[in-house]
């Protein structure tokens, strides 16, 4: 066995993964630099860390239920003008995260609301908090099913760093429904951070929850308290793609 051979075993025993498969090209890159022996040290430990951080960050992102594909550097402020790319960059450093603030994207459907959250939630586990993604319908159905079983559990997303529940106002909540939402607003209440998109101003929340008012202010009032209110009035994704289309339909045709 040759002392390469031999470093690469040490390396694999004191549970390196990513070092020993690349370790001859480390001292190459440290030979032709001619870095010292500390150098080649912060090059072993600097590759294996940058291994390991980007592990984690794929194994929490598929974990999450964030949709695939939808980073922030993915999304397109040159068409969506309607979006404060600035404050949309403050919030990516997910220091609210860390403070346990919450955000509203508001706005009407097709403006990019879930590719924002998303993004923001990729940011979020970057900087090590823990994500869970949920349609407002999944949350509902999965606290409604535990309900009739009878067996209460604690869901993971109540506890995470950061909750995502996308697309609520599509549908109109019952009375149990709200009651249920108002449960995990509530828990959380600066515990942990949420994201919300919706497609309805804050105004119509109350005829979203059941028409109850009262219920209605309560979870407002735990989610504005420490909470970033993005509003997006823009041009829809999905009939902008449609209209390019048709017209490349009509040019072929």
């Amino acid at each position: 066995m040759s002392d390469l051979d031999r470093t690469r075993q040490l390396l694999r025993d004191l549970g390196f993964e990513r070092v020993p498969e690349v370790l001859a090209e480390l001292l190459e890159a440290n030979v032709k630099s001619d870095g010292n022996r500390v150098e080649l040290l912060e090059s072993v430990l600097r590759t294996e860390r940058e291994f390991r951080e980007e592990r984690r960050v794929r194994t929490s992102t598929r974990l999450s239920g964030l949709p695939a594909g939808r980073s922030l550097q993915s999304f397109d402020f040159g068409f969506q003008r309607g979006v404060d790319k600035g404050r949309i960059e403050l919030l990516a450093t997910a220091e609210f995260v860390a403070r346990r603030e919450n955000v509203l994207l508001l706005g009407p459907p097709g403006v990019g609301k879930t590719h924002l959250a998303s993004g923001l939630g990729v940011k979020a586990i970057e900087a090590g908090f823990s994500v869970s993604f949920l349609s407002a319908d999944g949350l509902i159905q999965q606290m409604l099913r535990d309900e009739q079983a009878q067996r209460p559990r604690q869901r993971k997303f109540m506890n995470i760093g950061l909750l995502i529940i996308d697309e609520l106002g599509f549908q109109a909540l019952d009375r149990r429904s709200a009651a249920l939402l108002f449960r995990v607003i509530s828990h959380r209440y600066e515990k942990g951070s949420v994201v919300i998109t919706s497609n309805k101003s804050i105004r119509e929340w109350p005829e979203m929850l059941a028409g109850d008012e009262v219920l209605a202010t309560a979870i407002l009032d735990r989610l504005l308290h420490h909470c970033h209110v993005v509003a997006i009035d823009g041009d829809s994704w999905r009939l902008r793609h449609l209209q390019e289309q048709l017209a490349t339909s009509s040019s072929n045709g």
